[in-house]
């Protein structure tokens, strides 16, 4: 289960990253509300879909960013301080006029690319370890079980 964990958080984090890679584009290229491009990409992201319902429901964007990274972002697979930093995003993406959102998400992509790295390098070590532990955890059960 912890090995899943670590794969699971890559994916997740790579999924985000390309979120803020087309996000970057739609702000560039048609200038569209940060709520439709939640809406686009929201099949990507569990939290996504659930901030792009919430914003539909007439909730704003702000609060519903902030109570779809509250509610699904740990069930997802991300770590807690990814989930502030998610939730940083949120408040920041938006509130700015056309430069100002390209630079927010130039950041936050650095940032997600960065924890993305340390992601890998802990999935690379640490996912055997997990699968080793359990084998012989499970072979030291049946012995003393037998």
């Amino acid at each position: 289960m912890e090995s899943h964990k670590l794969v699971r958080r890559v994916e997740r984090l790579s999924a985000f990253v390309r979120f803020l890679s087309a996000a970057q584009t739609e702000i560039r290229f048609s200038a569209l509300p940060v709520e439709q491009i939640v809406r686009r990409h929201s099949g990507e992201l569990p939290f996504l879909e659930r901030c792009a319902r919430l914003c539909g429901e007439g909730t704003d964007f702000g609060n519903a960013w902030t109570e779809a990274v509250n509610c699904e972002a740990l069930k997802e697979g991300f770590l807690k301080k990814d989930a502030e930093l998610l939730k940083n995003f949120g408040s920041g993406f938006g509130a700015s006029d056309t430069e100002g959102q390209l630079s927010h998400c130039g950041l936050y992509s650095s940032l997600f690319e960065s924890s993305l790295k340390v992601a890998k390098e802990d999935e690379e070590k640490k996912s055997k370890l997990y699968l080793v532990l359990g084998i012989c955890c499970g072979a030291a059960a049946a012995l003393m079980f037998c």
